[in-house]
């Protein structure tokens, strides 16, 4: 019986780079040359077919590449059992959240990697998380995730939590979809989630999103003209100080120009519940939508297609009320234990 067959998408970042910091060249023959010369013991697991959609640092994304992104694994995965994609660690977590979604009905692994340092480095975490990468899209389970340190997260419930440490991603709400050590544990749920995305997304991905930290004392302005949408990472569990007059203006306006609002959270884990606090119940009565346990990636992804796809503050709230694949929701699915 041969090997796996295997697309590998590299997309850039710091696992490509040269020790200067610049971008190795990424012709795809000898890249793929190279790549199995460092890291031989792919070979055992797979072949592969690589594809180079663009080669950047993934703090340079943009909305059209993640589509173009999604589009290419669609199209030239069929013969393939698994997908691997190498992106920047910046902005994994969204990317690996509009994937998530677009891609929930793929039937075959999608595992997005990269590393701290790059594979050029002698220490260097980018050999581990590619080896493991490449097994875990081996093996059958219908997942888009991140590989990354000793773990496998559901990518529309992950977040980058370490600017240098190798374990740098979690998924706060949602235990792993596999553990990763002499052997690799996956989780008894790992690819079993309804896939509910609604239909006709990914044509564009619009975000033009007004995005709120607030801090005590902040000015509230009404929302730029132009924008689509609101996003606020209130306090806690969706609190902000309601007794302001600018807040409430703020809020009345959006609510006037048909603005969706949605809430999450600047917590680290955690449940957005706007029915918890007296200053959350005060939200909701201007129109405000929870998050839920939606990460901010997650939000985002979920905003940027519906808006992309010209809906409005009723497909929004209900979007934040249902799993579209697999992303956690206050029902509750296999938290952390």
């Amino acid at each position: 019986m041969g090997k796996p067959s295997i697309l590998l998408v590299h997309t850039g970042g710091t696992l490509g780079m040269t020790p200067q910091g610049s971008p190795a060249g990424l012709a795809p023959g000898p890249f793929l040359e190279g790549l199995l010369e460092r890291v031989p013991e792919l070979r055992d697991l797979a072949d592969f077919d690589l594809e180079v959609p663009y080669n950047q640092d993934s703090a340079t994304a943009e909305p059209a590449d993640i589509l173009e992104l999604a589009r290419l694994v669609r199209q030239r995965s069929a013969g393939c059992e698994g997908v691997v994609i190498v992106h920047g660690t910046d902005t994994l977590a969204f990317t690996a959240s509009v994937l998530g979604f677009l891609l929930a009905d793929l039937g075959k692994p999608v595992v997005l990697t990269g590393s701290q340092r790059p594979l050029a480095f002698v220490r260097s975490d980018a050999r581990g998380n590619l080896v493991n990468a490449v097994d875990l899209a081996t093996r059958g389970v219908a997942e888009v995730g991140i590989c990354f340190g000793t773990v496998w997260l559901r990518g529309v419930a992950s977040e980058k939590l370490s600017v240098h440490q190798y374990q740098a991603f979690d998924s706060p709400n949602l235990a792993p979809l596999a553990e990763i050590g002499a052997d690799i544990e996956l989780h008894p749920e790992a690819g079993r989630f309804a896939r509910q995305v609604p239909p006709g997304l990914g044509a564009a991905l619009e975000l033009d999103i007004h995005v709120v930290t607030p801090h005590p004392g902040m000015a509230w302005r009404p929302a730029p003209e132009g924008v689509k949408a609101v996003l606020i990472h209130a306090y806690g569990a969706g609190n902000l100080p309601m007794e302001r007059p600018d807040l409430r203006a703020f809020l009345a306006d959006a609510a006037t120009r048909a603005l969706p609002v949605v809430i999450t959270t600047q917590c680290r884990e955690g449940r957005v519940d706007l029915a918890a606090y007296e200053l959350g119940r005060q939200l909701e009565g201007f129109g405000a939508i929870s998050a839920g346990l939606h990460t901010r990636w997650a939000v985002l992804a979920k905003l940027g297609l519906l808006l992309g796809a010209g809906k409005g503050t009723t497909e929004v709230r209900a979007a934040f009320g249902t799993a579209w694949a697999g992303e956690p929701t206050p029902a509750g699915i296999w938290p952390h234990s």
